[in-house]
């Protein structure tokens, strides 16, 4: 089947037919190509029998994606009438094993067109399938082909932060409907977190009177948002009445989406607890954080009874209003230092036996296992939740990497990957200078689409456990539904081709290239998508011989024309091609983009190329950097590429309690009137400038002279993710120049890590 795939594949691009014969997404098992399109016309029918409420509701969904695509709704007919120029679907009997419960099976002729499955939910995918091939022919043709089509994984996931953001009742239907679209089946509600509570509870009413509001703060930075002062400030917040979570569950039952709620527990639980301190350790009154709070401390006391009535009485609502299997729980990032002090939270321990606050927090989670699974559900949450030993009857989220999952895997846990590496679509997807603020880190569309979830350490049966993946949304950085749109846009349609197509049909050039109907789909959609796949990045190759930078440059993009400039101008159409590499041998802006169809896709990249005295020279630390922050190695420090405002671009060094004392050989001795050096601030990464940058010379390298000290006058306790330039403007002469930043001792007070050891970032010493 491989074999003979390939060779459809082959023939279909020879052919000119790229789109015709594969362009769905996420792509399917299996498509044959045949001669021939059907034509939808106005007497087209579909032809469907509906013999109880749910066929019912998927006839409706069916005619309205229908009409979407076409803009006229078919009429729906009895299949008894004649089956030529008209759309027959039909749930199969007896069933088609091979297909599963997801599946469907499409046979599109000159004269008519078979749908089949054996569930609802494979006739409602088919049906989407056929919307895409429609919304690519101007919604008017079907090409003729045989699709057979079914999920590789059963949980095929998209998380939404509604805690840190309130996201309106009328975006959580649009983000389930983007769920639908993409055949993708969970939607994980986190409704509770330290900055808000979002559900009605109404046995506890303070939970929304109290927990769902927050000081105003969102004209500052999520980190630098200071406490309220006063009570009758002006509040952001909102939550989600009963019978709107009624509706919503319903809207997506009709889709096939199951909407797993997550009620945080023990941390992450602030909101909570400044309705009701008295589930706390201390009692104490704290309120509602407007913005970030690192470490989590203030969480549910494990020692009180009181803690247990409450949240049993809580999740006995939730459970009223989800009828999902899993309950999900949380259980991460639980800092145990009040536990430590409590009274109640030892004796607890002393009582069950427990070695420490560890296996508290695993009692804790068993505790209220027990009581879900009382009930008929089953308790999943974050992968902290195997610390202190868990039952294997609960579901692992495995999001700090692979290994928690692999763990969980061997020890006969069911688990859902979800690793900050590939899944979490609060990074950034592009380069941060045009992207819109993200949480950090960078994960673009195509490292989502070469995510693979099952780690190969697992054999068969253990493999067996990864039962899907998803992708997460956490929205400090997204203040409304059109934000969270553009972080999701694209990037969940490449997550939900790794969740449905089979592993060894993934070719990442076909899917780019089915991706340009995907976008025409978004537009249609009206959907505000990113165009970062279309961003071109410079790839510099220091040239130490020659002091020169050899630039690649390269897109996401199908089968890019790029046009660039070297000069900062901006780049056009009658700007130079790019066909390969080329060298900078001065200081210069590379400016760069993809012009597509006479348009271009994306704002230019500018990327500065700087060719200083001290290129490629040999350079001594005195203390060494942090290996996780290495950037490019031995000419790190002077191969004249500066960061970005992510340190996890590859071109910073980071040095953990230490400072930079580096010291540059230039070969010879040199005159030169300027030094100086980038350095990164990021409070939440416990970054922060130095404290001063001092340059010194010498002939010998042993004897030098001080020639001044440049202090840094921006506060650390600016919240802003920031780069500035530490200049020293004087005159020297030396073969050996030394430099000096220094690092700020501890994290600053007020702030989470205070009084502990923080970062010092550096990108470039520039001699000129």
């Amino acid at each position: 089947m491989k074999i003979a795939s390939f060779f459809i594949v082959a023939m279909t691009i020879c052919l000119g037919l790229f789109a015709q014969t594969a362009d769905i997404v996420p792509k399917p098992v299996t498509v044959i190509k045949k001669e021939g399109v059907f034509n939808l016309t106005a007497n087209t029918k579909v032809l469907f029998e509906a013999s109880n409420e749910i066929e019912a509701d998927f006839a409706d969904l069916a005619r309205d994606i229908l009409k979407n695509a076409t803009g006229n709704a078919p009429e729906f007919a009895t299949p008894n009438t004649n089956k030529e120029g008209n759309i027959l679907i039909q749930l199969n009997n007896p069933l088609d094993t091979k297909i599963g419960n997801e599946g469907y099976t499409l046979s599109i002729q000159p004269d008519r067109v078979f749908l089949n499955a054996n569930t609802t939910a494979g006739l409602f995918y088919g049906v989407q399938s056929i919307w895409q091939l429609l919304t690519a022919n101007e919604g008017t043709t079907l090409p003729c082909m045989d699709i057979t089509d079914y999920p590789r994984f059963g949980w095929r996931g998209l998380h939404l932060d509604v805690s840190r953001h309130f996201m309106p009742v009328e975006f959580i239907y649009k983000y389930i409907d983007y769920i639908a679209l993409h055949k993708m089946n969970v939607f994980h509600w986190h409704l509770v977190d330290d900055q808000g509570w979002r559900i009605e509870i109404k046995k506890y009413p303070k939970l929304t009177e109290v927990g769902a509001f927050r000081a105003d703060r969102e004209d500052l930075d999520w980190n630098s948002r200071k406490e309220p002062v006063k009570e009758n400030e002006p509040k952001y917040g909102g939550f989600y009445s009963q019978e709107d979570v009624k509706a919503i569950v319903e809207y997506a039952r009709k889709k096939h989406v199951t909407v797993i709620p997550e009620i945080e527990m023990p941390a992450h639980v602030m909101s909570a607890l400044a309705a009701y301190p008295e589930f706390s350790c201390t009692g104490e009154y704290k309120p509602v954080p407007p913005g970030g709070v690192w470490p989590i401390t203030h969480i549910f006391c494990a020692g009180k009874e009181e803690t247990f009535n409450f949240l049993e009485d809580v999740l006995t609502e939730v459970m009223e209003l989800f009828p999902s299997t899993y309950i999900h729980i949380g259980g991460d990032e639980a800092t145990k230092t009040e536990w430590e002090k409590c009274e109640l939270c030892q004796k607890r321990m002393t009582d069950e036996g427990l070695k420490d606050e560890h296996e508290l927090q695993a009692y804790f989670i068993k505790r209220i296992e027990k009581f879900l699974n009382k009930n008929g559900r089953q308790l999943i949450g974050w992968d902290e939740i195997l610390e202190g030993g868990l039952d294997p009857t609960a579901t692992i989220m495995s999001w700090r990497g692979a290994d928690p999952g692999i763990r969980a895997a061997k020890a006969g846990h069911d688990v859902v990957m979800s690793p900050t590496s590939h899944c979490y679509f609060d990074y950034y997807q592009g380069d941060p200078s045009l992207e819109p603020k993200a949480f950090g880190g960078n994960i673009t569309l195509k490292k989502v689409y070469n995510f693979e979830p099952v780690p190969a350490e697992l054999n068969a049966e253990e493999a067996k456990h990864i039962i899907g993946a998803q992708a997460n949304i956490w929205t400090e950085y997204m203040p409304d539904g059109r934000h969270v749109e553009y972080m999701i846009m694209p990037r969940m349609s490449a997550l939900s081709e790794v969740l449905w197509s089979p592993k060894d049909t993934k070719d990442w050039g076909d899917f780019s290239k089915r991706m340009e109907s995907q976008y025409k789909r978004f537009d249609k959609l009206e959907i505000n998508y990113a165009t970062s796949a279309f961003q071109v990045s410079a790839k510099p190759e220091l040239d130490p011989t020659n002091k020169a930078i050899k630039v690649s440059l390269s897109t996401d993009a199908w089968n890019p024309d790029i046009y660039y400039t070297t000069n900062g101008s901006e780049p056009s159409a009658q700007s130079k091609k790019y066909t390969q590499p080329f060298t900078i041998s001065k200081s210069g802006t590379v400016k760069a983009v993809v012009i597509q169809d006479g348009n271009q896709k994306s704002q230019p990249l500018a990327t500065d190329f700087i060719i200083h005295k001290a290129i490629a020279c040999k350079v001594d630390q005195k203390y060494p950097n942090s290996k996780s922050y290495e950037s490019t190695g031995e000419y790190a420090l002077v191969d004249g590429i500066k960061g970005s405002k992510d340190h996890h671009d590859g071109n910073w060094k980071g040095f953990n309690a230490k400072d930079l004392v580096a010291t540059i050989d230039l070969g010879e001795s040199e005159s030169f009137s300027k030094v100086s050096t980038g350095v990164l601030q990021d409070n939440g990464a416990w970054i922060f400038y130095p404290t001063h940058f001092t340059v010194e010379v010498s002939e010998d390298g042993k004897n030098f002279k001080k020639l001044g000290t440049v202090k840094n006058k921006v506060s650390a306790k600016d919240g802003e993710r920031q780069i500035q330039d530490l200049v020293l403007n004087k005159k020297g002469k030396g073969r050996y120049i030394r430099v000096t930043a220094a690092h700020l001792t501890s994290c600053p007070k007020g702030h989470a890590g205070e009084g502990q050891p923080g970062w010092l970032f550096v990108d470039e010493i520039i001699v000129e």
